[in-house]
């Protein structure tokens, strides 16, 4: 806050010394100033130029031609991405999301920058619009006080003095001296006052037009602007949601945040490019106006220069009154209007009985104490020092207040607009390599649920294996056995399903004793077997493979007879199994 201080309150003085303006209005002042064909244009502000309105165009472009650059860059981007052959690789996130929050965080400070400098241009502007109408209403009250004093010369002297004149033939007929007199006199105060009325139509076209300050008040500047502030303040906030958006996104390591953000990302980087080029073109035009704003000043108020000066440079020291001379000439004609007055009306104390002429008299005095005041008045008003002080006013606020606001509102929405740019690029990355969540079901048990006398998948294709093997070694021994050798057979009990004992299975059950089967004592465990399922194919294949390969390495057995697996724990679990 204090670097944002001593921008804000360092100020420079204007090239003329008549008030102050910002330092950013000097840096903004000496932005190359050049038209299509890259030759310099005067920088001197003049919207009606075509030169200056073209050059003016250039820089507010240069932020559009970037946001451009950026959309292709993105459009290259995500062809590339979608195109990515190794992007289902399983990538750590971390770091893109520790780079996301911080940089979240920071553009939420850069938007906070934004909102300060949107008040401080509100606060300038309802100043800048308050030095004007302080302005506009002295030049309406001098164009007021002319025309009462222009009004007062012409009713209330005027026509009165022709009333007058016509009120002398009748009453004050028998003293022809005295009507000549009153005749001459009456004579003579209408020509100073038609002197007078012709000085203060000058001084009226001397005054500033209304008309031009009107135009001002037509514009409607305090709406505009509590408008401009209200959709301003409107931008930023969203630009701050948009921001929690991803911040909650990354929090939750939410990919449909994440992809929300990636949109509302890009169109937040059109908003942020296209303010900065309205800002930047704004606080060129507004520093060329305040380094040099005469031409325009006037060029827009087609006065004298004389009158001009006047008020922009006015000192209140040296500087007199303008109008001074002007009004000492009217208020000379007063008196010489006030002196004759004088002399009728010592003349008229005796002689003169008609009621009416001494009240047209009246009139013509009370109209000669209003001009005097009005005239004083005047006087007082027409000084330059009110309207330059407000003048001032008016420069301070839009050079320094104004443009220092607008500046920082260019800052922040530059700076947001490339900050969104690399959020938009990590967020986007960071979405893609996340993985949706996938719920992992049991094969095995749903197979054996659906078909329970079915092999898995995995069985069958371990079945289908040993299988291939199998086969591939009996060929193998096929061929090395020769055409003389007799084929092999090999007896592979039936794969029963499971047994479960009924309840008159103990009756008829063996007993549990030793007992002596083919030459060999069982125990328990062998009368037992039988309750255990069956062995498998591949087992039954693999045990025969191996005795017929040791019969085979001992010798074979005579012709004629069978080839048999010698396996009696085998041959005897088969036979159990079929009896049952």
């Amino acid at each position: 806050m204090d670097l944002m201080d001593q921008f804000i309150n360092s100020s420079i003085a204007s090239p003329g010394g008549d008030y102050k303006i910002s330092l950013a209005a000097k840096y903004f002042h000496q932005v190359p100033h050049k038209d299509i064909h890259f030759n310099w244009v005067n920088a001197t502000f003049d919207l009606n130029d075509n030169q200056y309105q073209e050059a003016l165009g250039i820089i507010v472009a240069i932020p559009g031609f970037w946001l451009i650059l950026t959309l292709l860059f993105f459009l290259i981007f995500f062809l590339c991405r979608c195109c990515d052959v190794n992007s289902k690789k399983k990538k750590k996130l971390t770091c893109c999301k520790c780079f996301l929050f911080l940089f979240t965080i920071l553009s939420i400070a850069v938007i906070t920058v934004g909102l300060y400098g949107n008040y401080v241009t509100h606060e300038g502007m309802v100043k800048v619009q308050n030095s004007t109408s302080k302005i506009a209403q002295d030049i309406n009250d001098l164009n007021s006080l002319t025309a009462i004093v222009d009004t007062s010369l012409e009713k209330d002297i005027h026509d009165n003095l022709n009333l007058s004149l016509n009120r002398v033939t009748g009453p004050i007929m028998k003293n022809y001296t005295l009507v000549n007199f009153i005749h001459s006199k009456i004579e003579e105060m209408k020509r100073n006052t038609n002197s007078a009325s012709s000085i203060i139509t000058e001084m009226r076209g001397k005054v500033f037009n209304e008309a031009n300050f009107d135009q001002i008040e037509n514009l409607n500047v305090p709406e505009k602007e509590m408008i401009r502030t209200m959709a301003t303040w409107a931008t930023l906030i969203s630009l701050l949601f948009i921001g929690l958006i991803l911040m909650c996104g990354v929090c939750r390591h939410s990919r449909c945040m994440l992809i929300l953000f990636s949109v509302l990302g890009l169109l937040s980087l059109v908003i942020c490019w296209v303010l900065t080029s309205i800002y930047i073109g704004f606080c060129v035009a507004v520093s060329d106006f305040c380094m040099d704003p005469k031409p325009f000043i006037y060029k827009y108020l087609p006065r004298e220069t004389l009158l001009l000066n006047y008020y922009i440079k006015c000192d209140p020291r040296t500087t007199e009154n303008i109008y001074f001379k002007q009004s000492n000439e009217i208020l000379m004609h007063l008196d010489k209007v006030a002196s004759n007055y004088e002399e009728i009306m010592s003349q008229c104390k005796s002689n003169c009985t008609d009621s009416m002429f001494k009240q047209y008299m009246g009139n013509i005095q009370k109209g000669m104490s209003n001009i005097r005041n009005k005239t004083d008045i005047f006087n007082k008003h027409s000084h330059c020092q009110g309207i330059h002080e407000s003048y001032k006013h008016t420069m301070n606020h839009s050079c320094k207040d104004v443009l220092e606001g607008v500046s920082l509102m260019l800052a922040s929405s530059s700076v947001t607009g490339l900050i969104f740019t690399l959020l938009v690029l990590c967020a986007s990355h960071t979405w893609i390599n996340i993985r949706i969540k996938r719920n992992k079901t049991m094969t095995g048990d749903a197979s054996e649920e659906t078909a329970p006398f079915l092999a898995p998948a995995s069985a069958s294709s371990t079945v289908s294996s040993s299988t291939g093997n199998i086969k591939r070694t009996r060929d193998n021994y096929a061929a090395a056995s020769g055409p003389s050798s007799r084929p092999r057979y090999s007896h592979t009990p039936p794969q029963t399903p499971h047994f479960v004992p009924g309840p008159n299975y103990m009756a008829n059950a063996p007993p549990l004793g030793p007992q002596s089967t083919n030459g060999r004592s069982v125990n328990r465990d062998e009368q037992l077997s039988f309750l255990t399922p069956p062995p498998s194919y591949e087992q039954v294949g693999q045990q025969g493979l191996q005795g017929h390969q040791m019969q085979h390495h001992h010798g074979h057995q005579p012709l004629g007879q069978p080839h048999y697996v010698a396996d009696n724990d085998l041959v005897m679990r088969a036979t159990q199994a079929t009896k049952f």
